[in-house]
């Protein structure tokens, strides 16, 4: 009997809901070929910053309108890098785990890619290996058009820093989750 390989788009620190998915699949395919769409969670991420959700976006270098996911490259001329390093850390320093795993987010921050898929790609092997998930992914570079939006949503609260002053804030990136609960991220995934 085949197995069955699920596609999934190439998010950059996806949300807790995407990751909650992809733990689901024993087989993953990240899609590649995929035409890269602006606007999207494959160049931007939110986390739980003191005024609410905090949208990330990474500044992109647009050379062609039908770039697929692996050609899209990374612009470093406005220093983004380092600025979303720094609202991850205002944001989360105060997590209970954030010292515990935020060695292994900052070289993703320090480090320059050249594409977005290199970034991405590191991010999701960061968090698998974090979170101790065993997920064969197998990586497409055939062209296809642009999935429709999948629903990545997680309907399981857990603590967060802020949520006193906002609430519970769902579907927020998967550094959300891991800087606050830990070892116990893997529960909620």
């Amino acid at each position: 009997m085949e197995q069955i390989i699920n596609p999934f788009p190439l998010y950059c620190l996806p949300s807790v809901g995407f990751i909650s998915k992809l733990s689901a699949m024993p087989n993953a395919e990240i899609l590649l070929g995929e035409r890269f769409e602006k606007q999207t969670y494959r160049s931007r991420f939110e986390i739980a910053g003191p005024q609410g959700r905090q949208l990330l976006s990474i500044p992109l270098v647009h050379k062609s309108t039908h770039a697929s996911n692996a050609e899209v490259q990374l612009d470093y001329s406005q220093n983004w890098n380092v600025k979303h390093w720094r609202s991850i850390e205002t944001a989360y320093r105060r997590a209970p785990f954030f010292e515990f795993y935020a060695h292994y987010f900052e070289p993703l921050f320090t480090k320059k890619y050249f594409l977005l898929a290199e970034l991405n790609l590191e991010a999701i092997q960061t968090i698998l290996k974090i979170a101790k998930l065993k997920i064969s992914i197998e990586l497409n570079n055939e062209y296809r058009e642009t999935l429709k939006p999948l629903n990545f949503k997680l309907s399981s609260n857990y603590n967060q820093v802020f949520v006193e002053k906002n609430g519970f804030l769902p579907n927020l990136s998967i550094l959300d989750l891991i800087f606050n609960e830990g070892p116990l991220s893997k529960d909620y995934i």
